[in-house]
């Protein structure tokens, strides 16, 4: 049975993506199932939406942009499955996570182009096979909601090699997590076009407490107590930003694009930025 939260994650983010208001902005993704091969001057019947227009521009006459292959898009929803999203102090990164893998499920089924969905921590938790019906969204996303997370851990080394060997095919990759962990994406690079989203709580980036407090690693379960000045904050927030810097770093030398969400923050926005 379909809990009430994911009831209403559905049908926001069914609504949000189907709106005759919003038109295709939320599923416009690169490429639309073409290969780039070469310009050609236009001719009459071509598709206006294929004109080079910086190359119309400099030429002054119009051209258009020829493709080799015309192919269905497969677009790959991968939740990386950590203890460490079982937190928010707004909403659960968990929930905002599900929201964000349902918007993006919804554009997929928009755009009609196969849709695979991967739950996975250091092995796989979840695995439903490339499908256009949408009705597979019933199942995934209160999957997602409901999935128990903690003592969970992702291994991206593990997450690599299981990658390349289920999905053969070029396919569009969406890693949605909060990306806490090492990790090296460069052979995923190399073979599918990678999205990474992020979500995180400002909190947890920025806490705000003190004194001797009680704290649980999600990940591992294990609890130790702490005696938290400011100096200890700056220390940890310093850190948290000198991991993130090197987590761009490492996105933009292999041409990941990414966007961060938090948990005050409604999904659809940036992650129709980060798709168009």
């Amino acid at each position: 049975m379909i809990s009430q939260v994911a009831k209403e994650i559905l049908v926001k983010t069914r609504r949000k993506i189907f709106s005759q208001n919003l038109g295709n902005n939320a599923t416009a993704f690169i490429g639309n199932g073409l290969d780039f091969s070469e310009l050609r001057e236009y001719q009459f019947g071509d598709d206006v939406r294929k004109i080079n227009w910086k190359a119309t521009a400099k030429s002054g006459e119009p051209y258009i942009n020829l493709f080799t292959e015309e192919r269905e898009l497969d677009v790959v929803l991968a939740f990386m499955s950590s203890g460490s999203i079982y937190f928010g102090s707004h909403r659960m990164k968990q929930e905002v996570m599900t929201e964000a893998l349902s918007l993006l499920g919804y554009s997929v089924m928009k755009n009609g182009d196969n849709l695979t969905s991967i739950f996975f921590s250091d092995k796989e938790e979840y695995f439903r096979k490339p499908t256009k019906n949408i009705a597979v969204l019933n199942d995934i996303v209160p999957a997602a909601l409901s999935l128990e997370v903690l003592d969970k851990k992702v291994d991206y080394a593990a997450f690599s090699d299981y990658l390349l060997s289920r999905v053969k095919q070029k396919s569009i990759v969406f890693l949605i997590g909060d990306f806490y962990e090492e990790m090296d994406l460069s052979f995923l690079a190399a073979k599918y076009e990678i999205y990474a989203v992020i979500v995180r709580d400002h909190f947890e980036e920025d806490p705000v407490f003190s004194g001797e407090v009680s704290l649980l690693d999600p990940t591992t379960m294990n609890e130790d107590t702490f005696d938290i000045d400011s100096g200890m904050l700056a220390r940890f927030k310093r850190e948290i930003e000198k991991r993130d810097t090197k987590l761009y770093g490492h996105f933009k030398a292999h041409n990941i694009r990414y966007t961060k969400l938090y948990t005050d923050e409604d999904p659809f926005y940036k992650l129709n930025n980060l798709v168009r």
